[in-house]
This record gives C-alpha cells, structure tokens and sequence, in this order.
C-alpha cells in the first residue's frame, strides 16, 4: 500500500494492500478502496463509497459526492464500483439519493468529464466517452458503449450492448442491440459489429433483426408487435427484447430519418428504420 504525504484519509477508510493513494487526494470516513486500484492526485471520494480492485481513477475525479437533488437532506447513501474499471480525469460520479446507491459494473470505463447522477445503475463493460451524461435513476445495460457529450433524461433505460452517437441521447427508452443516432434522436440500426464481438451466432442475429422488423416496420403498435413475437418460439435474446418493452414506463424510442430505406433493403449492416415521431408506451 503507498499513500502519498500530503493525502487526507478519514480515520474510518478502509485501504486495501496494494492500493496507492496519490497527491493531495482525498478519502472519506466511509470509502474502501481494493487491492490494486491506484487513485490520482486531487481526487476526491466520499459517501458510502466502495471500489473493487484493480481499478484506476486519474487526477481530479469526484466521486460520492452529494446528489444533485433538491429533495436531498444528507440522508447515508453511496456508490458500488467493481473491479477493473477505468475513471479519467474529472469524471462525477455522485453517490445515491435518500438511502440508494450508484452503481457501476466491472471493466467500465468513464473518459474525461463523464457524469454518473444519482441512483444510476451501470452495468459490466459499458464505456462512456468525455461529457457522456447520465441524470438520476438511468439503468444501463452490460457492454452499451456511448460517444462523447450524449445526454440520457432521468429514469430512462439503457438496453444491453447499444452504440450511442455523439451528441444524441434520448428522454425515452432504448431497447437492446441497437444503434442510437441523430437529434432529433432516431434508432439507425441493429448493433451487429457489437454482437458479433460478443460471439452472437448467425441464428441469434437474424432473429434479434426479424423481431425489430415485427416491432418497427409492420405496420402493428409495440404491443401489437409484442403479442405477435410471443406467439413464436423466442431465443433468449428476443425474450429480452420483449421483457424490456413490456416492463417500460417511459416508453421506447420510437422515431427515425424518413430518408433511411426499408430494413430489407438493407444488408447486414443493419440500418433499420423506425416510426417517425411516435412515442408509444406498452
């Protein structure tokens, strides 16, 4: 364990063998750091704050801080980071609203100036690029990789391996395995180079593609389409499909660039249109 000279730790911090604390950093009372993860200079922790091991936070990071909620009155919260996960310069992440918790999964890794809000839930693998911003309560689904100053609106739900574009973002829900672009914001397409990176065999991909054509280029609402793919045999990928537009409140992001042709015009790189300015909640 090496803690430089001139960082202050709480008394009550618990720091891992092996970990390193550099200059001027800053620990709080209840913050444990694991083995192996370095912390820069000038970085701050707070809260209930716990970061798993082999993890590195660069110089001038913010993390635990105090929600940005009006509604907060400084009751105990905090944030769970995992193992292996990457924070650059002047990341924020802020820890949980009146006894919640942020969350971040293994591997992630947050580039400069990224913001996680209060009561977010980030799953393994998701990389945010500089100024990506989260609000309070968005769930992020495992392997979503978003550009650089992508804004997500509160509550929102983030589905499972999605590529977000630069400067976009989205007050509704995104489902899984597809690909965000655009303001306004529209789906462009299936994330096929991500599943393929996955090992999503040949036969999951197609059928992942044939339930997004039910759901946007049938002519049928969400929950038409909905009740249409529950009458055939679903692989896993599509039941997850299915349980996130059947479990949304927000509703899922329902719009698209009239210029983009029919999905079976395309080929497999997977453009795929969707309803023009329709928001439909199931």
């Amino acid at each position: 364990m090496t803690i430089h000279s001139t960082a202050v730790i709480a008394s009550g911090a618990i720091i891992a063998e092996g970990a390193e604390i550099g200059p001027y950093a800053v620990i709080g009372e209840n913050v444990s750091i694991g083995k192996g993860t370095k912390i820069g200079p000038h970085v701050v922790i707070d809260g209930i704050t716990s970061i798993g091991e082999n993890c590195q936070i660069f110089s001038g990071a913010s993390i635990g801080q105090a929600p940005q909620s009006i509604s907060y009155r400084g009751e105990p919260s905090g944030v769970k980071i995992g193992n292996g996960v990457t924070i650059r310069e002047y990341v924020t992440v802020h820890r949980g609203s009146a006894g919640g918790c942020t969350t971040i999964g293994d591997n992630c890794y947050l580039m400069n100036y990224a913001h996680v809000a209060h009561d977010c839930n980030i799953g393994r693998g998701v990389i945010m690029a500089n100024s990506a911003t989260l609000a309070g309560h968005i769930t992020v689904g495992d392997g979503t990789v978003m550009a650089g100053v992508c804004v997500f609106h509160q509550f929102v739900r983030i589905g499972r391996m999605c590529m977000v574009s630069g400067m976009t973002g989205s007050r509704m829900d995104l489902p899984p395995f597809v690909i965000l672009d655009g303001l306004p914001p529209a789906i462009r397409g299936l994330n096929l180079i991500g599943m393929k990176r996955n090992g999503f065999p040949l036969a999951v991909r197609t059928a992942i593609k044939r339930a997004y054509k039910t759901l946007y280029n049938s002519g049928l609402n969400f929950s038409q389409a909905i009740q249409q793919i529950k009458q055939e045999e679903m692989l896993p990928e599509v039941a997850e499909i299915v349980d996130f537009f059947d479990s949304s409140k927000r509703g899922v992001l329902g719009s698209y660039n009239e210029d983009e042709p029919a999905l079976d015009e395309k080929n497999e790189s997977g453009s795929l249109p969707v309803r023009s300015n329709i928001e439909i909640s199931v």
